[in-house]
């Protein structure tokens, strides 16, 4: 079973990899890769980014996972969606003090500026969101 799991996996990052390749920075949803592409496309972005730090055996990130891409997709490219896997960057979470999955940090110019845990409604999502993005037009 484990071998069936550890092909499975590997089949779907390699479809990840394959259906964002040639993908430019300004994609609004992606998977972060390693360090360095988080450092490219999150601290350094020029708009606000919704990290969702998840794992693949979490039931609850299954579930928020397509109601953030359709919230994020709403926004109109004022705010993206980084997925980091903790399983894979495991570094990363703990640079962020993720203790629990879902957790979502919103990083706004190199900053955390807000973070959630746990299943949302799409409502709370979109309302929480919407607080962030209007503490940075201020």
């Amino acid at each position: 079973m484990s071998a069936y799991r550890n092909r499975l996996l590997s089949l779907m990052k390699a479809h990840r990899r394959l259906t964002s390749a040639g993908s430019s920075r300004r994609q609004p949803i992606f998977d972060v890769e390693t360090r360095k592409d988080f450092e490219r496309r999150v601290i350094n972005s020029d708009r606000p980014v919704v990290v969702d730090f998840h794992a693949s055996w979490c039931c609850p990130c299954k579930a928020l996972a397509p109601r953030l891409e359709n919230i994020v997709s709403e926004q109109g490219g004022k705010v993206r969606l980084a997925r980091v896997d903790i399983d894979e960057h495991g570094e990363l979470a703990m640079d962020y003090n993720v203790g629990s999955v879902p957790s979502l940090v919103v990083i706004n110019k190199g900053k955390v500026v807000n973070r959630m845990v746990g299943l949302q409604t799409s409502e709370y999502i979109r309302d929480w969101l919407k607080k962030v993005m209007s503490h940075d037009e201020n």
